[in-house]
């Protein structure tokens, strides 16, 4: 039979439809809940003269509801009870029956599976009624029988079964015998003593049960006294509304933690629709007025929401209800239930007992239809919110399926190595790209955030971690003041080293340490300097990776980010790092090296720059000082497989001549060469630093005192860096010099990092002239209070963790040159743009808009310029003059001497300084002793 339409039908199921859909859930920052669920009222419809069969319209309207479906459940109230006793009688237990009948009815029908998967096993509620409906055996005591009720509710009953004798065919091993009693014996009894004692993770519904407000469970000692207390036996008493609040409360809770989106269960995400109860003909002697009270009292004392949207019939409102004005027509259901909304704060907090009911009046069979009521059941259509996209069971197949895949293609294996490397594909920062390298088991890629971090030194991962900490305050600055420039320089380096001795990440630590310093000196609020952004890129290695890195991830980079204006670092110099090098400057970036001084660098790319004289001044150096100390000098090396080794020998033999010079190569190892003794003579090594210990100990076992000069090139700056590699028992009073390029920096010895300023020695030839000491003062103070900062506020946690692990031993009492180094490179591509930013620009003479100098965005051709007329750039290293050469000619060059290398505590000294003057040329010599 077809429902009959009334007036106001489609503003009830408007209003229905409205209730029934379930928010959008999000995450509250503040307090990290995830929210979205709203509280629903119960919508009381008052019968007239006129029986319009509504809840059965509406049952059949819900029915055909979706996709999704809407979970519902129609009652007939008056016919309940004798529903209940017939099932309990049917059960044949020895039970009594519920203290809630209609809850009970309830429970059934959302237990049964009628809408494609179950809603819930009702834990909760399932054990409260149990308790109030069985009475433990007789006998015994009334504890020990309410935990044996326990038992057979939990599962387990913990009385021993009589045991079958087995057959001669059915023999079992004795000491399977006993292990199956020991597991036995212990799995349940244990598991139930755990449950009912609340213990994680087994007793979560005892655990519910204790802490609820209902009933007092504080005045129990234990949950076996409290459950005791819910028994029919006790029910005399017990508060019997209390107890009935209890029981709704629980079953509240059930339908919750079915809804509550907690974990990876998407089930939960997939319900956007509130489960909807129809009662029909309610009144007060049926039972339906007290569990609508019920459930409105423990909505309003427990004060959380739960998922369960009720919808009455009713004769007349119930007897002392403190609203009797005459309900409004249903037609008006909008206006009541947003009215309803509005007031709800002020009726919960009083805990008024028709806080949650909206009572509409159903009208007369009289009353004429309006346009809207009479397809209403047909055209208002009940379709709830789609569930969210990562919960949907097609989008989670195709993930899993994509997993599978990808799993399958690079093997469950490769994805361990990779977790195990940190170099994961899939990342949630848009600053990060990293790729696996599997023959060289390295991640390489780029990184300006914590999401991602290269290496495993403690020193070098703290160190990347302040920077990106400095990223975010660079970020949020300019976000402030978007006309304040922010400037994003690529950090390129060697930061992974597979295999390697401890110590090996010091170089490169020093390298972020002078970056770090550099960008807490322009990331302030009060200034209107240019903001420093650094990312942080691998190259593997060694840099063997160097080209692969710019040419699949720092290419799109560059391309996408403008506000990337320069690379810094470059590692060491290999021919990856030499192809990189013109790989970036095609792509329009300038390089300015730290450290590189191989000669053919500047013919790689037109827009290359470094701080430190090449192995042309270097190799100056060494022929000067082997002069004027008048020793002949022997230069050790590998094979010569780059460009930084070829040339510094080459051009190191060239200018000692045939008469001072003789080489001493090795293919292989080390160990193949014979050292030259000898005090009045050079040993000059020329190779890398994790080559120069095993060279360092040949000297000593075939020398022992008679030990020639050892002198390192520049490579060896990074061994001195290295705490761990100087504390080798056979080094002990072993002195050791090499070639600095960061003199100045060294020089400033002990009070720059104690006292925030340089020593005295630094005013001569190495510091570039007493006139030059500000920019070295300005680098003391912020190296000392970096170094002095051992608790950060919010903000710079990271940097004082940086701090802490920097000075943890403290490895060497100077700041290391390449701190200095990296300071400067930051520092030039700074004063380039500050440069760039005051330039006069000519406004439109036709009046159109005239950008300001601070609009204009820097451009890395611009800057590329600016750099070659920036003129003398006084860096904390010294004079840097690009536009008379690129490659820090006229830069000096010194030979520093550790008296014992084994002594982390002595300060080098200077023993020779050479400056090549501007093209070459000028009367020799060039060197002095005069550091």
């Amino acid at each position: 039979m077809a429902t009959p339409s009334f007036r106001g039908l489609h503003a009830l199921l408007t209003q229905v439809a409205r209730l029934l859909d379930r928010p959008r859930w999000r995450f509250r920052r503040r307090s990290g809940e995830i929210r979205g669920d709203r509280p629903t009222p119960f919508l009381c419809l008052l019968r007239g003269s006129a029986d319009w069969n509504t809840q059965t319209g509406l049952e059949t309207w819900l029915h055909a509801a979706g996709p999704p479906r809407v979970r519902h459940a129609r009652i007939d109230v008056a016919a309940t009870e004798a529903r209940v006793r017939a099932r309990v009688e049917r059960a044949a237990e020895d039970r009594e029956p519920p203290l809630l009948p209609l809850l009970d009815e309830l429970w059934h029908l959302l237990e049964a599976d009628r809408f494609g998967a179950r809603l819930s096993r009702f834990r909760h509620y399932g054990l409260a009624d149990w308790l109030t409906c069985h009475q433990p055996a007789a006998g015994r005591g009334s504890r020990a029988r309410v935990l044996e009720s326990l038992h057979d509710w939990y599962g387990a009953t913990g009385r021993p079964h009589a045991q079958q004798q087995p057959g001669p065919g059915d023999a079992v091993p004795w000491w399977l015998q006993a292990l199956t009693f020991l597991l036995v014996a212990w799995h349940r009894p244990v598991r139930f003593r755990l449950w009912s004692h609340g213990v994680w993770p087994f007793g979560a519904v005892p655990r519910w049960l204790m802490k609820q407000p209902f009933m007092v469970p504080g005045h129990s000692t234990s949950f076996a006294g409290f459950a005791e207390r819910l028994t029919p036996g006790r029910r005399d008493e017990e508060n019997l509304d209390q107890l009935k609040k209890l029981l709704v409360h629980a079953f509240l809770e059930d339908l919750r933690r079915a809804y509550r989106p907690l974990r990876l269960r998407p089930r939960r995400w997939r319900r956007t629709a509130y489960v909807v109860l129809l009662l029909e003909g309610i009144t007060e002697d049926n039972g339906g007025w007290e569990l609508l009270r019920l459930i409105n009292d423990v909505r309003n004392e427990s004060t959380a929401h739960d998922p369960l949207f009720v919808v009455a019939t009713a004769d007349a409102k119930p007897a002392g209800f403190p609203d009797g004005t005459r309900p409004a027509p249903v037609s008006r259901a909008k206006v009541e239930v947003d009215r309803w909304y509005h007031e709800l704060p002020r009726r919960r907090q009083s805990l008024r007992e028709d806080a949650r009911f909206v009572f509409l009046r159903l009208p007369g069979a009289d009353e004429p239809l309006l346009e809207a009521d009479e397809s209403a059941w047909h055209e208002q259509v009940v379709r709830p919110r789609k569930p969210p996209l990562a919960a949907r069971r097609l989008v989670i197949a195709a993930a899993l399926t994509v997993l599978l895949v990808a799993a399958s293609l690079l093997g469950a294996e490769s994805l361990l190595v990779r977790w195990q490397g940190d170099c994961l594909p899939v990342t949630a920062s848009t600053g990060v790209a990293v790729r696996w390298l599997p023959a060289e088991a390295t991640c390489v890629g780029y990184s300006d955030s914590a999401a991602q971090v290269f290496g495993r030194d403690d020193r070098l991962l703290a160190a990347q971690r302040a920077l990106f900490e400095q990223n975010e305050l660079a970020k949020s600055l300019h976000a402030e003041n978007p006309r304040r420039p922010l400037v994003s320089l690529v950090y390129f380096a060697d930061l992974t080293h597979p295999g390697a001795e401890a110590g090996t990440d010091a170089s490169t630590s020093e390298e972020l340490e002078g970056l770090l310093i550099r960008q807490r000196q322009h990331n302030h609020k009060d200034q209107v300097k240019p903001l420093l952004r650094i990312v942080v890129a691998n190259g593997g290695d060694k840099m063997t990776a160097a080209r692969t890195v710019v040419d699949e991830l720092l290419a799109e980079l560059l391309r996408a980010d403008q506000t990337v204006l320069g690379v810094v670092g470059m590692g060491l110099t290999v021919p990856a790092t030499e192809s990189a090098i013109g790989a970036i400057g095609n792509l329009g970036v300038p390089v300015v090296a730290t450290t590189l001084t191989g000669d053919a660098l500047p013919d790689r790319s037109p827009l290359y720059f470094q701080i430190v004289p090449g192995n042309q001044v270097e190799a100056e150096l060494i022929a000067e000082y082997a002069r004027w100390a008048g020793k002949p000098v022997t230069i050790y090396h590998p094979r010569l497989s780059d460009n930084y080794l070829e040339s510094l020998v080459t051009l190191t033999a060239k200018a000692l001549g045939p008469d001072r010079g003789a080489q001493r190569p090795w293919e292989r190892r080390v160990g193949e060469v014979r050292i030259e003794c000898g005090q009045d003579r050079i040993a000059f090594f020329v190779g890398r630093e994790y080559d120069f210990p095993e060279f360092l100990r040949e000297v000593v076992e075939q020398c022992d005192l008679n030990r020639p000069t050892v002198i390192g090139a520049d490579s060896v700056a990074r061994f001195v860096s290295q705490a761990e590699l100087r504390r080798r028992d056979e080094f002990n009073q072993v002195a050791v010099s090499y070639v600095s390029m960061g003199t100045r920096i060294v020089l400033a010895g002990r009070s720059c990092r104690n006292g925030g300023a340089p020593e005295s020695l630094v005013a001569g030839v190495a510091s570039g002239g007493p006139e030059a000491t500000q920019p070295l003062n300005t680098f003391c103070a912020g190296y000392r209070t970096f170094r002095n900062l051992t608790q950060g506020g919010p903000g710079a946690e990271a940097v004082a963790a940086f701090a802490r692990e920097a000075t943890k031993g403290e490895h060497l009492p100077w700041p290391g040159e390449r701190i200095g180094l990296a300071y400067d490179a930051a520092g030039l591509f700074l004063a380039a743009v500050e440069r760039n930013q005051i330039r006069d620009r000519v406004p439109d003479p036709r009046g159109g808009r005239s950008a300001e100098a601070a609009d204009h965005l820097p451009h890395r051709g611009a800057i590329a310029q600016e750099l070659t007329q920036l003129g003398d750039f006084q860096g904390a290293s010294g004079r840097v003059n690009f536009h008379e050469s690129r490659t820090g000619t006229t830069r000096p060059a010194a030979i520093l001497t550790v008296g014992n290398v084994h002594n982390l505590d002595e300060v080098p000294r200077c023993q020779f300084i050479v400056k090549v003057p501007v093209g070459g040329h000028g009367p020799r010599p060039w060197g002095s002793p005069n550091c």
